[in-house]
């Protein structure tokens, strides 16, 4: 699969920094129908959460083969998925991998507000996989969005991913008939200036995971959840505790203090080797 050294542990001497580095501004709205129906085929995994449920994805090793013979012209990203390069700045950003930090989310959520979604607007941040707003489908929230830089990691993964937990491989338009669901590729700057000048909705529930590997990010996450989040909504980061291209918990937790427009309350879930947090996010 895509090899990137995504942690930093304490040896690390020399920190990567993507200070220069040019985004897309090519922003895309996609639905259901737009998801590549034959990876429905293909082979999936499942992670189990504590209330004995199961989450359903297509195989990464398996989409890994499947992108790899797809012909240049459909793929915006295949110099990179030829490479095993699953972060490339400004070109992809881990979509194709399932990071721990999304399994520690829906373990989270699943644990603490399973019973809260219900009704709500929930988005999905850098979703790849999807495993958290699938969740909140599942918890019958009124409105899941899901956002990835790469309208290829919706296409390929996310949107297959939605309709194999729906419980009909068949149909494109079979899901929580309750839920609303809408994907967004693109990068957070340009996707938080077109929803701060439109009439766009504002989230209850914001989900984010292993999103701030490079301090270059920060600026851009933190304006799409200023943009997003709703006056009394609550921001679940999950992440660990520094990332080997520069980013780490502490310079966040700095950022976002400075700007003051969040408080934060941080929970460490794990105490040796990898550390792994959830970090909390309101207003305010």
């Amino acid at each position: 699969m895509f090899e990137f050294k995504f942690y930093a542990n304490s040896d690390d001497k020399e920190l990567k920094r993507h200070d220069t580095v040019t985004y897309s501004s090519l922003v895309q709205s996609l639905t259901l129908s737009d998801g590549y129906r034959d990876v429905l085929s293909l082979r999936t995994d499942f992670h189990a959460i504590s209330n004995g449920s199961k989450l359903w994805y297509i195989d990464e090793s398996v989409l890994d083969d499947y992108l790899r013979k797809l012909p240049k012209s459909k793929l915006n990203v295949f110099d990179a998925i030829h490479a095993h390069e699953d972060v490339k700045p400004g070109l992809i950003e881990g979509g194709f991998t399932l990071w721990d930090g999304s399994k520690d989310l829906v373990n989270y959520i699943s644990k603490y507000f399973s019973g809260k979604m219900c009704g709500k607007n929930v988005l999905e941040l850098g979703c790849g996989c999807g495993l958290p707003g699938i969740f909140a489908v599942k918890a019958g929230a009124r409105l899941v969005r899901f956002q990835d830089y790469n309208s290829e990691v919706l296409k390929c993964w996310t949107i297959p991913n939605v309709i194999i937990n729906s419980g009909s491989q068949n149909d494109a338009d079979s899901h929580n008939e309750h839920t609303q669901l809408e994907f967004f590729s693109g990068d957070w700057l340009h996707l938080s200036k077109l929803w701060q000048s439109s009439a766009n909705v504002k989230f209850d529930y914001i989900f984010t995971s292993e999103t701030i590997y490079r301090t270059d990010l920060y600026e851009r996450l933190h304006s799409i959840l200023e943009t997003s989040l709703c006056q009394s909504g609550i921001v679940l980061l999950a992440c660990k505790a520094s990332y080997a291209p520069g980013g780490n918990i502490f310079d966040w937790l700095t950022y976002v203090e400075n700007l003051g427009v969040f408080q934060t309350t941080v929970f460490k879930l794990t105490t040796s080797g990898v550390i792994r947090y959830i970090v909390k996010m309101a207003r305010t």
